[in-house]
């Protein structure tokens, strides 16, 4: 009957240990859930920083092109000046 006894004194030991050990593993599952859960805000927000560089990106170039569109219009129309201004001269030297 002894050795019965030692035999579930060493199951009930065996068992508590795996309890505590699934008490544990769940303890750190949760906290590796929560560090995912934190991973996935980070991602997203880093997305949607990204996204917002790329609109100002575009916004920018968008703001270049139309400075470079007027700076070519008034080049044009400055050099037309200055060609009627040389026309001119040259005609009135005449």
């Amino acid at each position: 009957m002894t050795t019965t006894n030692d035999r579930l004194d060493r199951i009930e030991a065996t068992l508590e240990k795996l309890a505590e050990d699934l008490t544990q593993m769940r303890s750190e599952q949760a906290e590796m859930r929560s560090e995912q859960a934190e991973i996935r805000r980070a991602q997203a927000q880093m997305s949607n920083d990204q996204d917002r560089g790329r609109k100002w990106e575009d916004r920018t170039w968008d703001v270049v092109k139309w400075v470079g569109g007027i700076s070519a219009g008034l080049s044009i129309s400055a050099a037309v000046a200055l060609v009627g201004l040389i026309v001119r001269l040259g005609l009135n030297n005449q």
